[in-house]
Parts: structure tokens; sequence; C-alpha cells
């Protein structure tokens, strides 16, 4: 029954939490601190399963690619505008030639918006410098199996992320306000360019003077912007500033902490099944993590009917079951929320079925994308936890408490008991 799974089991998640957050710090994808972290965990599932079996997995990541790029589409939106500006004015360059500049340059904060952000590609990688990140896996079997006819992961990530500059020192809708402008911006630019050029083409001066900034536009949106995006983020030496114990190594934590209470109640592994706690690195950076993952284990995931259950920020007693990820833009499977509910219900924990809102996503992701079976449970109080401690330096192990620990592990034990119907 559920009910074996007791506030020991949760402590014992807060107090690896804690460990990390006091022993190493933040820990940035692709840090010497982001090493550590995982090592941590690596240990802790190593003192359960034994050495051979648990795994690290290294992967190439480029962390700057994703969120820590928009200081440089800062940079081109700038350079666009100058340019914008300057048609007609550049004694010696064709006036086309400085449009159509302007025009490539303000495309790319607006192409890597909607491919990195939204839709999950690698578009800009290839042009930052690149680190190295790691997977920590642990593998579990009932004793005296052979043969696994199923794959059951059990997952979160231990990299935290940059913090968020202006939800910081301007609360929510200051946020708000801040990363609209930022889109209005990247939208804007573009569109004034493609109208200025169009002018030129048809020799159209009164359709030239249209796409071409004035005072109006550059007090907004296109200078706040800029400044929007050039400091949306900070934090970048050594770890970073988030300790990252909500989001996201409460989940990290909690699969290790159920790794400890399987192997200590063996009859409770499903026959025929193996299950593995896995800790992704680089989640910040774009689920890199577990996107290497799935395009590393792909044929092996298919074979055995991967099912996952992933977790982020576990910090309110109310569990939401994703039926999306990545804003909304991937469906998770259908199959997976109904197992996952089935484990709430059983486990007489608080739930609520949800799609992803703008903004949420994670490591489930990845799988999904690949058509395998996935959802993210995610728990946390919206606005006033995400106000108070996301993706900030308030991100704590005191912002943790055992209820919603305790409830988590009691839904994945549920679902793991039952195979991951």
């Amino acid at each position: 029954m559920a009910e074996i799974i007791t506030n020991d089991d949760a402590q014992y998640a807060y107090d690896i939490v804690k460990t990390i957050c006091t022993e190493v710090g933040p820990g940035l994808p692709g840090t010497p601190q982001e090493r550590e972290r995982a090592a941590i965990l690596k240990k802790e599932l190593e003192s359960h399963l034994g050495a051979g079996n648990v795994v690290v997995e290294e992967f190439t990541v480029a962390p700057a690619a994703f969120v820590g790029g928009l200081p440089i589409c800062a940079l081109f939106i700038l350079i666009a505008a100058l340019l914008n500006i300057s048609v007609g004015r550049l004694t010696g360059v064709l006036p086309w030639l400085v449009a159509i500049a302007a025009l490539a340059l303000s495309i790319f904060p607006l192409l890597s918006f909607v491919l990195e952000f939204l839709l999950g590609y690698e578009f800009t990688d290839r042009f930052f410098s690149k680190k190295q990140s790691q997977n920590v896996a642990g593998a579990l079997r009932r004793p005296g199996t052979q043969e696994v006819k199923r794959l059951l992961i059990v997952s979160g990530h231990h990299d935290s992320a940059l913090e968020h500059t202006w939800l910081n020192l301007l609360g929510g809708v200051g946020f708000y306000v801040a990363s609209a402008t930022m889109l209005i911006g990247f939208v804007v630019m573009p569109v004034m360019i493609i109208i200025q050029l169009a002018g030129l083409i048809t020799g159209n001066a009164g359709i030239v003077r249209t796409g071409t900034l004035g005072w109006v536009l550059l007090v907004y949106p296109i200078v706040p912007c800029i400044i929007a995006a050039l400091f949306f983020s900070r934090g970048r030496k050594g770890g970073g500033v988030v300790p990252g114990a909500a989001d996201n190594l409460s989940a990290s934590a909690l699969a290790v902490a159920l790794c400890r209470f399987l192997v200590r109640n063996p009859s409770t592994i499903p026959a025929d099944t193996e299950i593995r706690f896995i800790s992704f690195g680089s989640e910040e950076a774009g689920v890199r993590g577990s996107r290497r993952y799935v395009e590393r284990h792909l044929d092996e995931l298919k074979r055995l009917d991967v099912r996952v259950l992933n977790s982020e920020m576990v910090a309110h007693p109310e569990i939401g079951i994703l039926t999306s990820e990545a804003s909304g833009t991937v469906r998770t499977s259908p199959e997976m929320v109904k197992s996952a509910v089935a484990a709430a219900e059983r486990a007489g924990v608080p739930y609520k079925v949800k799609p992803a809102s703008f903004g949420v996503g994670g490591d489930a992701n990845p799988f999904c994308k690949a058509g395998l079976k996935a959802t993210t449970l995610l728990c946390y109080r919206y606005p006033q936890q995400w106000e108070a401690w996301y993706h900030q330096r308030t991100d704590r192990p005191d912002v943790l408490t055992m209820e919603p620990l305790l409830n988590v592990l009691k839904l994945a034990f549920e679902w793991v008991r039952n195979g991951g119907e």
C-alpha cells in the first residue's frame, strides 16, 4: 500500500537536496559544479544499487545557445536598428545592401526564439562554445529477473538555471512586461525592415520612410527590447547563483529516494521490468541531457516499450499531471497521463490534469517527440511560488516541505509497482 512510503523517505530526499546545495551550490549546465552535483547523486545511487548498476553518460552541450544567447540577440537587434536608420545615409554603400544586412540580423533573434525555445531545435548551438555535461542513471530489477520486457524511468534534472533578472527585480508583472516587450521587438524589427526593403525595391520613398524606425518605435519597443534581452538573465560565473533546490534537485533526489525504498522492498518491483532512476544534466540549456539520452538509447527504449515519469519543481502538495510539454507544443502520452492519474488515486494524493502553460517544459519532451510514452509531474503553486523562487537565488532547500515530496514519492511508487499502468 502507498502508506508504506513514510516521511523518512521524503526526509531522505530533502537531505540529499540540502547536502548538494550546501556542499556544492548552484550548478549551471556544463560547469564543474554541475558535475559535482551529478557525482553526489551517483554516489547515493551506488550506495543502494552497487557501482556496477550506476552509469554516468557524458555528452556535449552548448549552454549559451538557449536562454544564455539572448545578449547576442540583443546585439543583433541593436545593429539591425542602427542599419535601418542608416539606410540611404551611408556614402558609397548601396541602400538595399544595408537593408538586407539589417534584415538578416533581425531575423536571427526571432528564429532563435521560435526554433530553440518553442520547438526545441538546436538552431544556434553550432555558433557557441561546447562543454561537457552528464546524465546519471541507476538500474534496478527484481532479484532473479533474467529477461526484461518493460522499462520504467523515473527522472529529474540536477543542473540549475541562470537567474531571471526581471522576475527578481520587477516581480511577476514586470517580468511579463519585459518578456512581452522583448518578443514584440523581435517581431517589429524584421517587419519594419521588410517594409523598408520593399520601398527600396519599388523606388517608393514614402514606403522607405514608413519602414525606417522613428522615435516612437525606438522608445517602444526597440530600445526596451534590447535592454530586456541584454539583461534577461544573470549569474553566469562559476556555477551561477540559483541553487535549484526545487527546480530541480527535488525531483532527482526523489528518484534516488524511490530507488532506496524499492531496494529495501524488492517484492514490490514488477516482474520482467527494469527501473531506471535518471538525473539528467543540462535541462536548463534546452533539455539537452534527456535529448542526448533518447538519441543514444532510442532503439532500446522502443524495444522495451519505455514509460517515463518525469518530475519538475516538487514544492506544492497538488501534483500537476501534464498533457503537453514545451509550452504546449508537444503532446505527452495519453496512456502515461492515465497511468499517472490512476497512481495518484491509488496513492490518495491530490492531483490535477492540465496542459503545459507558456514557458513550461521539461525532460519528458524529447521522449514524447520521439513517440515514446512519457509525461511530467509539475508541483508548484502559480504565481506565488513562481514569483518567490523560480530561477532565482531564493530557490534554496527551505522552500521545500515534506508533503509535496511525500506525495510525489507515493504516486511514483504506485506507478512503478503497477508496472507503469
